[in-house]
């Protein structure tokens, strides 16, 4: 069985394919979340996040993907005592008063339970990012945050999903954009 990015990857693939390509996929993606208003209509920053992201050297990962915090002292993004964590992928939107978005993503497999603190430090996270981004090397300058899961229906129950602004279904993912492999989800 493949790493679980291997796992993951595909799924991750066709949301950036989606968002990369169509306007109608950003503005679904901030659909209902806090940034909706101010950056429906917004570009993405595929270049310009490129640029950052492999400032020093590409990484193994798409210049998109695995945004990682880890446990040493110089992640201070993460919730105390918790294991380092990644966003599975941050997407960087300018709207037309020039401000930036970072689209933080979670990405979950059908029925695969969270880890201890893991809903609940996205938004701390996606948060400290905002403030420390100049800390970061391959981290994109922004102003806004949001933060979106995409999971299986089964998840819904789960409280700990009020850590997200928006939550994604499979299904809901695989009828808005075509390259979202099927699944038994649908």
């Amino acid at each position: 069985m493949p790493a679980y990015s291997g796992k993951a990857q595909p799924y991750l693939d066709a949301i950036a394919e989606s968002v990369f390509s169509s306007q109608e996929v950003r503005d679904w993606l901030l659909r209902g979340t806090t940034a909706e208003a101010s950056y429906t209509g917004s570009q993405v920053l595929i270049d310009e996040q490129r640029a950052v992201r492999w400032r020093i050297r590409p990484t193994s990962q798409p210049f998109w993907a695995n945004y990682w915090c880890g446990r040493d002292s110089r992640c201070t993004c993460r919730i105390e005592g918790s294991k380092g964590l990644e966003s599975d992928a941050i997407f960087f939107f300018r709207n037309s008063l020039n401000r930036v978005l970072a689209a933080h993503i979670e990405f979950k497999h059908q029925g695969e339970p969270f880890s201890l603190g893991q809903p609940e430090a996205y938004p701390l996270r996606a948060s400290c990012f905002v403030k420390t981004h100049q800390d970061r090397p391959t981290l994109n300058a922004h102003d806004d945050w949001t933060t979106i899961l995409f999971c299986g229906a089964e998840s819904r129950s789960d409280q700990r999903l009020s850590n997200f602004q928006r939550v994604i279904t499979h299904a809901e993912a695989g009828r808005m954009m075509k390259a979202y492999p099927s699944g038994s989800f649908f």
